[in-house]
């Protein structure tokens, strides 16, 4: 108590503004990132593995409009006040549902849409960031299987408070309450723990706002506090579309991550997440330290005491890394999850990869002249969430579900992870031509729909799916600054091969417009 009232006070004291980059928000998310590998943004402001960035004295949305294309800029840079940039989104799948990583967006066939807009009002070391969410879903009726789909054509409107949040701020750190979306670990098109897949959840959060340097390197961190719902009228992303008979009591969430920037390497960034959930019933007659009871995540459990089922949670444990490499303007990833507690060291070298989960990637900018901002932009990125070919004899189950909790590694009935499905392995490549905030691109996409889920009643086929399910997206990208005006949309055609893994092909057109209008 008495070092978290000195942490307060201090914050009192300290001044510092931090209106964030919204996750979510594409163009200024990776017009960040190729400011950072093109050599005009230092490499080393920030891992760029715990979003959103928070804007310091090295980094804002005006730096990134200027050093993006020098033609673009606000009128006053306004720090007390300002209003956000404002968003309107939509996404259409003409015959089945399609489309991740879209916040409050659902997993349905149809037209939906999204809105927000807000403002940042600075006060000392207070600030507010206002900027909620409005969603108008109208869902179309598609074709079903068995094991995929449940339909419902009721049009639902709602609103989030969105990219909100009210924190007091150091030079360096920040202390408050939001409801942001978060992205951690290093990928660009998924992630294994943290996306914005999801709606934004109500959280506490004690986080860096820029690194913090010491003698063996720089620290950067989050650690967060927060509830997880669900929605009971609608269908679990973590039940392939299917309506369950899940609990309906909300779930206390308590997770961190922290990146490590060896002082002899500059250039590489080490970082360490961890999650734990349990129901807020079992949460508040939960025995224990203060760590055990309101920082599980931060506190140690034996594979004796998990095993036994003492404590009814489910976590999850993962490392990455990202190394940037300045002069040949590129990056290279990795992040490696386990859902499951090893028993022993045996069990962890005999069988290392049970319940795991992984993602590699990499960009790479070409270009003639390094700081130009007309240049091509390769990008590359495969993860992988099926089970290893041990779950024959050693079913670990999903990596997004695991025995305790009933709705998964959800909010909102939408996976918080990786939203590309539901135990699916995906690869990716994309490559764009871009000048300034303008790009035109390519992508593509082979989407493998949970390969190896057992099937008990496939005795015959040692428990494997008759039919493999997969889907090859083609895509053309677009972006286009028209003075304060950023569109970028998308329009792709869906090959499934053995749609809902049923004996049957379809395709499946999806458009999506994404329009962000930056106040002067």
């Amino acid at each position: 108590m008495r070092l978290s009232l000195i942490v307060f006070l201090s914050l009192l004291l300290l001044k510092g503004n931090a209106q964030t980059i919204a996750v979510g928000q594409t163009a200024t998310e990776s017009a960040l990132r190729n400011l950072q590998l093109n050599g005009k943004l230092d490499a080393n402001f920030s891992s760029f593995t715990i979003r959103p960035i928070i804007s310091n004295d090295s980094i804002n949305l005006q730096t990134v409009l200027n050093l993006t294309d020098s033609t673009f800029k606000l009128k006053a840079n306004r720090k007390n006040f300002q209003l956000l940039p404002i968003s309107w989104n939509t996404k259409f799948n003409n015959e089945r549902p399609f489309g991740w990583n879209d916040a409050g967006m659902r997993m349905v066939r149809g037209f939906q849409q999204s809105f927000s807009a807000g403002f940042y009002l600075k006060a000392g070391p207070l600030t507010v960031q206002l900027q909620p969410e409005y969603y108008q879903i109208n869902p179309q009726n598609y074709q079903t299987t068995p094991s995929f789909g449940s339909n419902s054509n009721k049009p639902l409107s709602k609103g989030y408070w969105g990219q909100s949040s009210i924190r007091l701020n150091t030079k360096k750190l920040s202390l408050g309450i939001s409801t942001e979306n978060l992205w951690w670990g290093p990928g660009q098109f998924n992630s294994i723990f943290m996306s914005n897949n999801a709606p934004g959840f109500k959280h506490l959060t004690f986080n860096t706002r820029k690194p913090i340097k010491t003698w063996l390197g720089n620290f950067e961190w989050q650690l967060i506090v927060g509830q997880l719902n669900e929605d009971t009228s609608l269908a679990f992303e973590s039940n392939y579309l299917k309506p369950t008979a899940a609990k309906n009591e909300s779930r206390y969430f308590n997770a961190f991550v922290i990146t490590y920037q060896p002082k002899w390497m500059k250039n590489l960034f080490l970082g360490l997440i961890r999650f734990e959930q349990l129901y807020q019933t079992a949460q508040e007659i939960r025995q224990g330290s203060f760590l055990k009871k309101y920082l599980p995540a931060l506190s140690y459990e034996s594979a004796n005491e998990n095993i036994r089922g003492t404590t009814p949670n489910d976590g999850g444990v993962g490392l990455f890394a990202r190394w940037i490499l300045p002069t040949e303007q590129a990056e290279v990833y990795f992040e490696y999850g386990y859902n499951d507690f090893k028993q022993n060291i045996r069990d962890l070298t005999v069988n290392s990869n049970h319940a795991n989960a992984y993602l590699v990637g990499f960009k790479k900018i070409f270009n003639s002249h390094k700081r130009s901002q007309s240049f091509y932009e390769l990008s590359g990125e495969i993860i992988n969430m099926a089970q290893n070919a041990s779950y024959i004899i050693r079913n670990g189950g999903n990596w997004y579900e695991h025995g305790i909790i009933q709705q998964g590694y959800t909010h909102q009935n939408q996976i918080m992870g990786a939203g590309s499905g539901f135990g699916n392995n995906v690869q990716t490549i994309a490559i764009k031509k871009v000048n300034g905030w303008n790009y035109f691109g390519i992508k593509f996409q082979r989407i493998q729909q949970d390969p190896k889920r057992l099937i008990p009643i496939n005795i015959s086929s040692l428990g494997m799916r008759n039919f493999i399910w997969n889907d090859y997206d083609f895509g053309l990208l677009l972006q286009k600054r028209i003075k304060s005006l950023v569109f970028n949309g998308e329009a792709h055609w869906i090959q499934s091969n053995n749609f809902g893994w049923q004996k049957s092909n379809k395709g499946n057109l999806f458009l999506q417009l994404n329009c962000l209008f930056i106040l002067p």
